[in-house]
């Protein structure tokens, strides 16, 4: 199988955010997204479904998957994929893309449209994407197992380490461990 290496200009679209003040609506049934997630809600969109957030502005190196039609502000660019990519192989690829490298501000972090568009990321056939993409979330699924197991031991260890101070502290206790140490022994 042959991947070839092909520019975002080839293979996506770039819908560069636009001010949420005229759209805003508190009962909008579309979200607001900037480049931290959702900011509020409105009565259109601009980004379809299946489309990743990347921030223009301030946070350039964490994009978001959005599954359902959005509107981005002006902060944000929704990189949205073409016929040729798998939305969600798209994203992964961002997410292991350094966006800092392409970051030319003196202050706050900044991207230009022009120069997303020239990044060159591999394009196997649409199938191949696909057996990617399903291999990277079942990775994904078994790291979030480990990592709820960890936070349940992690727990218990908080439990165990307050019993051991109960008990070391403990002046009614006669089974105190280590209070019965310093009674018991002579000075």
């Amino acid at each position: 199988m042959m991947v070839m290496l092909k520019k975002w200009s080839d293979v996506l679209t770039i819908v560069s955010g636009k001010n949420q003040k005229l759209v805003t609506d508190p009962n909008g049934r579309y979200p607001i997204y900037g480049s931290g997630g959702v900011m509020g809600y409105a009565r259109s969109y601009l980004c379809e479904a299946g489309t990743t957030i990347v921030g223009r502005k301030g946070t350039i190196n964490n994009p978001i998957f959005v599954n359902e039609p959005f509107w981005n502000v002006d902060t944000a660019f929704g990189i949205s994929p073409g016929d040729e990519l798998h939305p969600k192989y798209l994203y992964y690829f961002c997410c292991s893309f350094n966006f800092k490298e392409l970051d030319k501000s003196t202050t706050i972090p900044s991207l230009a449209k022009r120069d997303l568009l020239q990044i060159q990321m591999p394009v196997p056939p649409l199938n191949e994407q696909e057996r990617i993409v399903s291999k990277i979330e079942e990775l994904f699924s078994k790291l979030d197992a480990s990592v709820a197991e960890l936070q349940t031991a992690k727990e218990k260890l908080k439990v165990y380490r307050q019993a051991v101070l109960k008990e070391a502290f403990d002046p009614v206790s006669k089974e105190s461990i280590f209070l019965k140490d310093i009674i018991e022994k002579p000075r």
